[in-house]
C-alpha cells in the first residue's frame, strides 16, 4: 500500500520533532515524520541538555534564543514539562589572550543586544563557591545560560506537532529511496508501508550520510565519541541555596552544571575518537552508549578536579559515552541539498539542543516560503561540495574536537586536510612565500612572507604579525602592479535558447551588450541579496558569470531552482578556469609587453572583456577591478595558468610587479566602499540598504525581487550600511564591534581594515539610517575600548574613479 503525503521529515531527534512541529504549527497539516526506532534515538536522549545563546555567528544566537523561549513556553502550550534550568554561566579565562576574545565577544554580543558580562575571579567565585580559582585571570558571565531534559523538550515538541496536525510513524526504518519520474520521492520500508511525498526533509542524525546516499548525495559528518560524567549527591552542592550557575572553563576544555544535588561535566578529549571505528552508525543502533574509554580522559579530569576540588571526594553514579555527529566545522549543516531538488538536509549538530527550535523554525520557512528570514549562509550545507571526503571531514573534525572552546581569532585558518584544491601555480607560490588559506576546498593566498619572514599566520585581536606585510602589498598595487590568483572565485557558463530570458529574470541589471560587463544582483523576493555577479555576454545565448568563492553551491542551487522549464544550461566551470589578477597603475604597461593585442582606454575601457593572447595563452581577459585601481583578470584554462604565471612574472620586474594575496585586495576594497558577500550582502540586506541600488533596473522588465526594489525606493530604510573613518594604535575592526551614539548602542560593524592609501582605519557599520550622514560622530568599541569614528561618504578613496577608469 502506498501513501501519499506532502513532506516526509526523516528522523525523531529534537531537530526532525522541531522541524515537524513549526511545519505543523505554520498551517502545513500535509506532514509526515518517520523515524526508524522511538522518538529521541540516537543522540537527543542521552544529550547533556545545556542551552545558550552565545555564539560567534549572531545569527546563530538568535536561533538559540528563539529556542530557549518556545522551550520555556511548551509546558504551557501542550502541557509537557521540559526541566528548564536557566541558571546563568561563566565563561573562564586563564591567560590575557583568552581575556581578549572575551573583550571582543562582549563588543559582538552587545551589538545584537546580547548580554556578556566580563567579571573577575572573586565574582566568579562568589557565584560559583565551589570553584577554585588559581590560575584565573577573568572570565566572562552570560545570564541566559541553562540546559533543559532533552527528552521531555522532544516530546513536547511531538505533542504540539500532533496537536496540530503533523503525524508520526516509529519504528519504520527508511530502506530505499526513489526520485519518481514526477520529481516526487518514492521511500520503501522496513515495514512493507511505501510513501511518496513531494519534499523530503533528512533529519537522520548519525545516519544522515546514510540517507543522503540514498539520493546520490552525501553529507560531511563525522559521528565522534564524547563522555560526561555525573556524580552522587555532594554535600557541598546539598547545602547551597541557589543553583549552581554553568561553567565553561574555556582554556582546560570542559563544561560542567549542576544535576540535582551532584555535577554534570564533560572534558573535551584531546585524544578523540570517531564512533564506530568511523564506518557509520549500525541502523540497529537505539537508545544506548558506546563503551567506556575513561584513559582518554585523564588529562581533562585531572583539569575538572583542579577547578573543582570537591570532585576529589564525589563518587561518580554514572558515565555516559555516546556519540555527537559534527561537521567538518562544527556548525549545523541545513537547507536544500544542492543539485537534489526538494531534498532537505538538518544533520550535524553539535549543539542540538540549544539550536533544535530555532532551526526547526527556520527550515519550515524555508520548506514551505522557499527562504528563511534570516541570512543562514554559514550553517547552508551548500558551502560543502564534492571534495569534502570523508578522510577531509575525519582530519578536519579531529582537529576541532579537542580545541572545541579554541580561541576563534579573526580570520582564523584550519591547517588539517590540506592541500585539496590547488592551483597549477600553487607550489610555486609557496615557494615565493604566499601563506595559503582554504575557501569552499581551495588553497588561496593570504599574504606573502618577504625573505627572512617566517612564512606563518600568527593570529591576534590586535594587528597580526602580517598587517605590514599586508600593508605592503596593498601600497604596491597602488603605486606599481600586483598579481594575485583569483582562480577560487566562481564561475559559470549560462548557455541555450532560454539563456536571455532566464537571466533577465533572475538578475537586476540590464544585461550586457556584446564584448560588455555589468555587474549584477541576485535577490529573493523579498528584496534581500541572494548574491552579486559580474556577467559577460558570450553570444546571444551564451553568458559567463563570475561570483564569489564561497557562494558557489549557493549561486549554483539558486539558478537551478529558478530555471523552470526554460531552455537554459548552468555549469560551474569554476575547475577549469584559472583567472590572474593584475592591478595597479602599471598594469597596462606590463600586458602591453607580453601580448600584441590593444589595452587602451580607447580600445579596452572600464566593464568591457576581449579575447586575446598572452605570449602563449590564449585568455578571456575581463577589465574589472576590486581594488579601485586600474585592472584586468585574466581567465584561462586552468591547464594553462602556470604558463601565464611565468609570462607576466618574466616581464613584471621592469614594472614593479608583485605577488598580492587576498587580504590586500580586502582591505583596499573598503576604500572604495565595495561590499563583500556574506558581509554586506546578505538576504537581509536590501540593495538599498546597501548602497547598490544603482545595480538594480526595474524598467527592464521583471525579475526576482523587482517589486521589493520599487517599493524600497519609496520608503528609506530603517537601517543602512555606511563607511567610518577612526585612528587608532594596535587595533583595527575585524567586524562585529558594536558601534556606539552616545551610551547607546545603534549598530554593529560588518567588516573592518585599514586604509593604505587613505592612512586610516576603516569600518563598513549597519545601523540607522538617520546616523548613516556624512560627518556624523560615533563611538566604535573596540576590545573594549570607545573609539570615535566620523561617518564619511562612499568612496573615501578617488571617488571620481579616475584610477579605475584611467
Amino acid at each position: 500500500m502506498t501513501e501519499h503525503v506532502r513532506i516526509v521529515v526523516i528522523g525523531g531527534g529534537i531537530v526532525g520533532c522541531s522541524i515537524l512541529y513549526h511545519l505543523a504549527k505554520a498551517g502545513c497539516a500535509d506532514a509526515l515524520l518517520i523515524e526508524r526506532r522511538e522518538l529521541t534515538a540516537g543522540a537527543t536522549w542521552h544529550a547533556a541538555g545545556n542551552v545558550h545563546t552565545q555564539s560567534g555567528f549572531p545569527n546563530l544566537s538568535t536561533l538559540q534564543a528563539y529556542s530557549l523561549r518556545l522551550y520555556d513556553g511548551l509546558a504551557e502550550e501542550v502541557g509537557q514539562e521540559v526541566g528548564s534550568h536557566v541558571v546563568g554561566g561563566f565563561f573562564l579565562a586563564q591567560t590575557k589572550e583568552r581575556m581578549e576574545e572575551f573583550k571582543f565577544l562582549a563588543g559582538k554580543f552587545k551589538g545584537i543586544g546580547i548580554e556578556y558580562d566580563l567579571v573577575t575571579p572573586a565574582e566568579i567565585k562568589q557565584k560559583y563557591p565551589l570553584i577554585n580559582t588559581d590560575g584565573l585571570v577573568g572570565g566572562a558571565w552570560d545570564p541566559d545560560e541553562g540546559y533543559v531534559d532533552p527528552y521531555s523538550v522532544t516530546m513536547g515538541l511531538a505533542a504540539g506537532a500532533r496537536q496540530m496536525g503533523g503525524r508520526i510513524v516509529r519504528n519504520t526504518q527508511i530502506t530505499a529511496i526513489e526520485r519518481l519520474p514526477t520529481g516526487h520521492w518514492r521511500l520503501s520500508t522496513s515495514t512493507g508501508e511505501i510513501y511518496e511525498c513531494e519534499i523530503l526533509v533528512n533529519a537522520g542524525g548519525f545516519w544522515a550520510n546514510e540517507i543522503a546516499n540514498m539520493v546520490g548525495a552525501r553529507v560531511p559528518i563525522t559521528n565522534m565519541e564524547h563522555h560526561y560524567l555525573i556524580t552522587e549527591t555532594m554535600p557541598e552542592v546539598e547545602v547551597l541555596d541557589e543553583e549552581l550557575p554553568m561553567i565553561r572553563d574555556t582554556d582546560a576544555q570542559f563544561y560542567m552544571r549542576q544535576e540535582g544535588q551532584g555535577l554534570l561535566f564533560g572534558p573535551w578529549e584531546r585524544d578523540c575518537q570517531a564512533a564506530w571505528g568511523n564506518k557509520g552508525a549500525p541502523w540497529d543502533f537505539g537508545q544506548e552508549l558506546l563503551p567506556n574509554d575513561l584513559d582518554r580522559l585523564e588529562d581533562g579530569l585531572a583539569s575538572v578536579y583542579h577547578r573543582i576540588p570537591a570532585l576529589e571526594r564525589a563518587g561518580i553514579k554514572r558515565v555516559v559515552n555516546g556519540a555527537i555527529s559534527f561537521a567538518p566545522d562544527a556548525r549545523p549543516m541545513i537547507g536544500p541539498m544542492p543539485g537534489v531538488p526538494n531534498f532537505f538536509v538538518a544533520c550535524g549538530f553539535l549543539g542540538g539542543i540549544a539550536q533544535a527550535g530555532g532551526v526547526g523554525h527556520a527550515m519550515s520557512q524555508w520548506i514551505l516560503e522557499g527562504e528563511p528570514e534570516l541570512d543562514l549562509s554559514f550553517i547552508d550545507v551548500a558551502r560543502f561540495g564534492d571534495w569534502t571526503t570523508k578522510e577531509f571531514s575525519r582530519e578536519r573534525t579531529y582537529e576541532v574536537y579537542p580545541i572545541r572552546y579554541e580561541i576563534i581569532y579573526p580570520q582564523l585558518e584550519r591547517t588539517t586536510g590540506r592541500p585539496l584544491k590547488t592551483t597549477p601555480i600553487y607550489s610555486e607560490l609557496v615557494k615565493r612565500g604566499a601563506i595559503m588559506g582554504q575557501a569552499y576546498g581551495w588553497e588561496r593566498p593570504l599574504w606573502y612572507a618577504p625573505e627572512e619572514v617566517p612564512a606563518v599566520d600568527e593570529p591576534s585581536f590586535y594587528h597580526p604579525n602580517w598587517w605590514q606585510h599586508v600593508g605592503n602589498e596593498a601600497r604596491n598595487v597602488h603605486e606599481k602592479v600586483g598579481l594575485l590568483d583569483m582562480s577560487s572565485y566562481g564561475k559559470f557558463i549560462v548557455e541555450g535558447t532560454d539563456a536571455e530570458a532566464f537571466l533577465d529574470t533572475l538578475t537586476t541589471n540590464r544585461l550586457p551588450k556584446n564584448k560588455k560587463l555589468v555587474l549584477s544582483l541576485m535577490l529573493n523576493e523579498r528584496g534581500g541579496i541572494v548574491g552579486d555577479v559580474t556577467v559577460a555576454r558570450l553570444s546571444n545565448n551564451k553568458y559567463y558569470l563570475v561570483g564569489a568563492t564561497l557562494g558557489v553551491a549557493i549561486y549554483q542551487r539558486w539558478m537551478e531552482q529558478h530555471a523552470g522549464d526554460l531552455d537554459v544550461g548552468i555549469r560551474d566551470v569554476t575547475s577549469q578556469t584559472a583567472v590572474v589578477g593584475v592591478m595597479g597603475p602599471n598594469a597596462r604597461a606590463l600586458l602591453k609587453d607580453v601580448s600584441h593585442d590593444d589595452y587602451s582606454v580607447e580600445n579596452f575601457s572600464f566593464m568591457s572583456w576581449k579575447d586575446v593572447e598572452v605570449g602563449r595563452v590564449k585568455c578571456r581577459v575581463l577589465r574589472v577591478s576590486y581594488s579601485g585601481e586600474l585592472g584586468f583578470e585574466l581567465h584561462c584554462l586552468m591547464e594553462n595558468q602556470a604558463t601565464l604565471f611565468d609570462i607576466l612574472m618574466g616581464a613584471g620586474d621592469a614594472h614593479g610587479l608583485s605577488l598580492v594575496g587576498a587580504r590586500a585586495l580586502g582591505h583596499l576594497r573598503l576604500e572604495k566602499g565595495y561590499r563583500s558577500w556574506g558581509a554586506e550582502m546578505t538576504t537581509e540586506v536590501s540593495p538599498q540598504a546597501a548602497g547598490l541600488d544603482r545595480f538594480c533596473r526595474p524598467e527592464k522588465g521583471n525579475f526576482i525581487g523587482r517589486d521589493a526594489v520599487l517599493a524600497q525606493r519609496e520608503i528609506a530604510p530603517e537601517k543602512a550600511l555606511a563607511t567610518l573613518v577612526f585612528t587608532v594604535n594596535g587595533a583595527d575592526c575585524w567586524g562585529s564591534e558594536p558601534v556606539f551614539s552616545g551610551n547607546e548602542c545603534i549598530g554593529y560593524v560588518t567588516s573592518g581594515g585599514y586604509g593604505w592609501r587613505v592612512e586610516r582605519s576603516l569600518a563598513v557599520a549597519w545601523m540607522p539610517l538617520a546616523y548613516c550622514k556624512p560627518g556624523t560622530m560615533l563611538q566604535i568599541q573596540i576590545l573594549g575600548e570607545m573609539i570615535t569614528a566620523e561617518v564619511v561618504a562612499d568612496p573615501i578613496f578617488d571617488p571620481e574613479d579616475q584610477r579605475l577608469l584611467s
